[in-house]
């Protein structure tokens, strides 16, 4: 007799002498098994609605906005702003949700039929919240507006912010850190340098999608900090007018101690626009 022969003649006996006891006993294991098993893991695995951790997948923001005027007459005045707004939360690693911003803006005017304003601006913002309300940010802009002279403006921030205070209804948040800056102008040459840069933001909700903000941002060359600094201010109002449409009204005020020859310190706007969020 063959040796996997007598290995089946075992296996045999072994189940007929207890044959009572094995059904039980793989009952058990199987009872034990869904004991660690449950539908519930089950789906939080494979749902899409969550990453590999558990955590809840938020969805993206984006916004769009758009707004134009015009007059005729005595005077002919045209212009138009747009902005593209994409917005989202994640999680790096364990920590509190980091929050990163794409912003795409343009404006444009005409005053009898010769061109008075021309802007494009693309601002990257990411924001990781830290334990007792600290938070750190990085920021990369660029800006084109050759009537103030930047043929490309380029700049890289890093840095530390502190919510002052934070609920429902209202923020507060401040900003600090060094940036790397770039310029090239449109009359020629150009100029890289090193700045202190400096953000405050409040905000206050009404409703849900309705709020009023100021955000004031002041940036220092390290090489000459009492004389050659910008200062960025906007004030804006929000007001939601249906579940996914809003109406913004923004005056931008920008003044510049050390701008290029024959330009002014000191340029503003206003602007309405109507958006729509999706």
């Amino acid at each position: 007799m063959k040796f996997h022969h007598i290995l089946l003649l075992v296996f045999m006996i072994a189940i007929t002498v207890c044959g009572e006891d094995i059904p039980k006993k793989i009952e058990d294991i199987e009872i034990d098994t869904m004991k660690y098993l449950s539908t519930d893991d089950i789906e939080k695995k494979y749902d899409p609605t969550r990453d590999a951790k558990g955590h809840i997948k938020e969805k993206p923001l984006q916004h769009i906005e758009a707004g134009f005027s015009n007059t005729s007459g005595n005077t002919k005045t045209t212009s138009f702003n747009a902005k593209y707004t994409y917005s989202h939360n994640t999680r790096f690693y364990e920590l509190h949700k980091m929050n990163y911003t794409l912003e795409a803006s343009l404006f444009m005017a005409r005053d009898d039929d010769k061109r008075t304003a021309e802007e494009y601006k693309v601002l990257f913002n990411a924001r990781q919240p830290l334990p007792n309300k600290w938070l750190s940010y990085l920021s990369i802009g660029w800006l084109k507006n050759d009537f103030q002279n930047f043929s490309n403006k380029v700049d890289l921030s890093i840095g530390l912010g502190k919510i002052l205070f934070s609920d429902k209804k209202q923020h507060l948040i401040l900003k600090l850190g060094p940036a790397v800056n770039y310029e090239d102008y449109t009359s020629g040459g150009n100029r890289s340098y090193t700045s202190l840069n400096e953000y405050i933001e409040y905000q206050r909700r009404i409703k849900e999608y309705s709020k009023f903000y100021i955000k004031i941002g002041a940036k220092e060359n390290f090489s000459d900090m009492q004389k050659d600094y910008e200062i960025n201010s906007l004030i804006g109002l929000s007001v939601a007018v249906e579940d996914r449409i809003d109406l913004t009204i923004e005056y931008n005020a920008f003044y510049d101690n050390l701008p290029s020859e024959n330009i002014d310190k000191k340029d503003t706007k206003t602007v309405i626009r109507l958006g729509y969020r999706f």
